[in-house]
């Protein structure tokens, strides 16, 4: 070999080498302190433009009812999880956590005013309890606003404005200033319209556990499910409020809805990267999703909380995980996906199958990735569970894997024609459900599969042993 050639093959090998170094692939599993399983996967790439790239954690938090005891049980459910990832905080990227949909609503049963309803074994015989122990503020707040009057949902949310406001803001806050982060979390409130007050019978409107020199009134009627990002300075920078809501935020929580026209994407400071939420239903919904693609949104954040089991029929009446990719993968995909064009609608329909599945037209394509973190855990006998994936569109993307109970993406087709069902991008890293089942066929997968979910649900032989997933990715606008 000649000098020249010599030195050309030492420059290759050395450039192979820092490559190699830059990027990194992890998977990791293990058990809390506190005796939960979870699992941590990354897949890390450092030789991205610091400008164009951040790196985000999806975290799949495990809800447990002993959380609700203290604000110190609350805070610590979701640190062990911040202090795990802190080590994987890049130097070079601006780091975004993002929580789950709903983190804050099982405070509803924090405290000493719901110590009694948490011994309780279902939701429906813990509401009432209560309601009992909070008698004095809701009968406050349907005195100001008698047009809640029928709506027990509504009532409860805002006579607990403080239990669930102080301590949500003061753990997500907390976390975002402490560790020097975005975090994105999300709660059922009213807010922006709280106010801070000082006078009046303050025990009414504040548990036990809590200081009592101020507490937290809403001033308006309207509770939206909305998620917030907050700055590494611990300030609210942006919120986003559901606009879709399924049945149970109708009908049983009495939510409010968002507004399309109330939409915005959030820049992530000293980078080109524009921030959008998509909360759980609304990730689901074409309109949704072109409305956020046309202001530009570059990485789409789905916090989840699905209410019921994963691994069974889902509410549009086809397999859950497969009504899943609709969100997931649907809103990165440049031309066109099969799925459900109003699911929105479809969830408030009867029969088998409420919507049938169509090819759906991608009008305009700016969002490139979707960050989903889902919850699992019990509430009462209301179970909550998924897998924790972060999707997009870029050369790291695997097609040969996908949800539990389904072909590869790439194998994944629909109709007669046998089209491909998302033809675009694909996982960058997804989670694990909490059985592993990818040595079955996807006939025996679905069958095992819908027989081991039951065993996680209150009164199963796995009752709430669920599996937390930490998943992380550099995410860049580059190639």
């Amino acid at each position: 070999m000649s000098k020249g050639g010599l030195f050309s093959f030492l420059l290759l090998f050395i450039f192979l080498s820092c490559a190699k170094k830059e990027e990194k692939n992890i998977k990791s599993e293990g058990v809390f302190q506190d005796g939960d399983r979870f699992v941590f996967m990354a897949s890390y790439d450092e030789s991205f433009a610091p400008e164009k790239s951040i790196r985000v954690f999806a975290v799949g938090h495990k809800f447990d009812i002993e959380d609700l005891e203290s604000e110190e049980k609350f805070r610590a459910s979701y640190e062990k999880f911040m202090q795990f990832i802190k080590p994987y905080f890049s130097k070079k990227y601006q780091n975004v956590v993002v929580f789950e949909e709903h983190a804050g609503l099982p405070l509803i049963f924090f405290g000493e005013k719901g110590k009694e309803a948490r011994k309780l074994s279902t939701l429906f015989g813990a509401v009432p309890l209560v309601s009992q122990k909070w008698a004095n503020a809701i009968s406050y707040y349907i005195q100001t606003f008698p047009e809640i009057s029928t709506m027990l949902g509504r009532q409860i949310f805002l006579a607990l404005t403080d239990t669930m406001w102080r301590i949500f803001f003061n753990t997500f806050s907390y976390f975002a200033k402490n560790y020097g982060v975005w975090v994105v979390s999300c709660q059922d409130s009213p807010y922006p319209y709280i106010s801070k007050e000082n006078e009046g019978n303050i025990s009414d409107f504040v548990d036990d556990l809590v200081q009592s020199e101020f507490f937290y009134k809403a001033t308006t009627s309207d509770v939206w499910n909305s998620c917030f990002i907050f700055s590494p300075e611990g300030e609210i920078v942006h919120q986003t409020k559901k606009v879709n809501l399924v049945p149970t935020e109708v009908e049983l929580l009495n939510l409010s809805s968002g507004k399309y026209g109330e939409l915005s994407v959030f820049r992530i400071l000293g980078t080109e990267i524009d921030l959008c939420i998509g909360i759980s239903l609304d990730a689901f919904v074409p309109e949704y999703i072109y409305e956020l693609d046309k202001k530009g949104c570059d990485v789409f954040l789905q916090p989840d909380a699905n209410s019921g089991a994963w691994a069974t029929t889902g509410g549009l009446g086809y397999w859950q995980p497969l009504e899943w990719l609709g969100s997931t993968m649907g809103s990165i995909q440049q031309n066109y996906y099969i799925g459900c064009t109003n699911p929105h609608k479809a969830l408030f329909l009867t029969g088998e199958k409420k919507c049938e599945f169509q090819k759906i037209q991608i009008k305009q394509k700016s969002i490139k990735y979707n960050v989903n973190p889902m919850m699992v855990g019990n509430l009462f006998d209301i179970s909550f569970d998924g897998q924790t994936a972060i999707t997009g569109r870029d050369k790291r993307a695997k097609r040969d894997i996908n949800y539990v109970g389904l072909l590869p993406l790439d194998k994944l087709t629909y109709g007669e024609k046998g089209e491909i069902m998302f033809p675009d991008g694909g996982f960058i890293v997804l989670g694990p459900w909490t059985f592993d089942l990818s040595g079955y066929s996807v006939e025996e997968q679905i069958k095992r599969a819908e027989e081991l979910q039951k065993t996680l649900q209150a009164g199963g032989e796995n009752e709430g042993k669920y599996i937390s997933s930490i998943i992380s990715a550099d995410i860049t606008l580059g190639d």
